[in-house]
C-alpha cells in the first residue's frame, strides 16, 4: 500500500466526513454534486456509503468493487 490518503471531493471542497450526513450517495450528489465534476472521488464516495469509513488509502483494493 502506499503512504497516500483519500479523505474529500476536491472538486466541491467537502471532506467524506461532511459528505456522510447524506443519506445516500445520490442525496450527497443532489446536495453538493460531489463525484458528478471529475468523478476521481466517486469510487471512494461509493465505499464510503457502503463501509461507513471516510478514510482511504489511495490503492485501496476495495474500490476495483466500485469503479
Amino acid at each position: 500500500m502506499c503512504d497516500e490518503q483519500v479523505n474529500r471531493c476536491e472538486c466541491v471542497h467537502k471532506t467524506f466526513e461532511e459528505l456522510k450526513v447524506f443519506a445516500s450517495l445520490e442525496a450527497a450528489q443532489q446536495a453538493t454534486g460531489c463525484g458528478l465534476e471529475c468523478e476521481g472521488c466517486l469510487p471512494y464516495l461509493k465505499l464510503m456509503f457502503t463501509s461507513g469509513e471516510t478514510v482511504f488509502e489511495l490503492d485501496d483494493p476495495r474500490l476495483a468493487a466500485y469503479e
